[in-house]
């Protein structure tokens, strides 16, 4: 018998957060299985409380709640994982919603292959409609072209669409990931970054990483996420919290810190003639460059990213 804890970590989303626990309530386990829902609202005034408490009426998978007034994703995330005794951790963003089919994947999917990690696919819903610089949406999904149980390592490459490994849509073997102490650091939970983080630390560690293409999550991108400005600024601050937490990592900081700002630089130098050279074509791919230049741009000047631990 193998349990699961479905953890959602919502902030002042009422609306998404209820199709997000509506769908994870009720997925369908194979024998042996059994799961939860475990709410942790990040709000200082609770307003997901009685939302919650409404749910919880309603036939499907157990429904707990958790207020964590301060706000800070690292600090929910964490008092979510302290409030479960699971085998398996599933992390689902409250803007998310689950395809029929999904948790059991990713459960099939840690148990045949032994993963420590497995992540699942995520698909963008556009309710204003697709982004006019990129209609495919390819940018806004996390998709691989690979089978489901594929060994895979923590490098975007050429097998991945858009977005790159992150905690929504994500299982975590407790045991092996998630023991003891507090798994996100607060000081990037204020900036972002946190997941990122610890899934390095995992991968140094010799954790196994596996993909799972069954296991599919929506992701609701509203229309004031979909304009470059919105993608330049994302696009910035991963490219300054990439270099903090490589920067972090190492052994040699200031080593460290002179090889990625030569590279940011050179890369930036390419990356901006390569979008000039776009731009007077009146190519399709200028602003997809011009967002690579706002990534390397935040690489160089990755120190001023605002952490804390609020």
């Amino acid at each position: 018998m193998s349990s699961t804890t479905v953890v959602i970590c919502t902030f002042n989303r009422p609306g998404p957060l209820r199709r997000a626990v509506e769908t994870a309530r009720q997925q369908v386990l194979g024998a042996g299985r059994i799961a939860e829902v475990l709410v942790v609202d990040n709000a200082p005034d609770a307003n997901a409380r009685d939302a919650m408490r409404d749910l919880a009426r309603v036939p499907g998978l157990p429904l707990r709640y958790l207020s964590v007034p301060k706000p800070n994703i690292s600090h929910a995330r964490n008092a979510g994982v302290a409030a479960c005794d699971s085998d398996f951790v599933a992390f689902l963003d409250d803007d998310e919603w689950c395809e029929p089919g999904w948790l059991d994947a990713l459960i099939g999917t840690a148990e045949s292959t032994g993963a420590d990690l497995v992540f699942g696919a995520v698909l963008p819903e556009f309710p204003g409609g697709t982004p006019p610089w990129d209609p495919s949406g390819r940018s806004y999904e996390r998709k691989m072209a690979l089978p489901s149980g594929s060994r895979i390592g923590i490098d975007h490459d050429a097998r991945v669409s858009g977005r790159w490994i992150g905690t929504g849509n994500s299982l975590l073997r407790r045991a092996t990931c998630l023991a003891g102490g507090a798994p996100f650091d607060p000081e990037l939970g204020a900036c972002g970054g946190e997941d990122y983080d610890l899934f390095v630390r995992l991968y140094e560690a010799g954790r196994a990483f596996h993909w799972c293409g069954e296991a599919v999550v929506h992701e609701l991108v509203p229309a004031d996420r979909t304009d470059t400005g919105y993608m330049r600024l994302r696009t910035y601050r991963t490219g300054q919290q990439w270099a903090t937490i490589t920067i972090r990592r190492s052994a040699r900081p200031a080593w460290e810190t002179a090889r990625i700002g030569f590279r940011a630089a050179v890369q930036l130098a390419l990356v901006t003639g390569l979008w000039g050279w776009s731009r007077l074509r009146r190519a399709p791919d200028a602003r997809v460059r011009e967002l690579k230049m706002a990534e390397v741009a935040g690489k160089l000047v990755w120190w001023t990213l605002e952490r804390g631990t609020r």
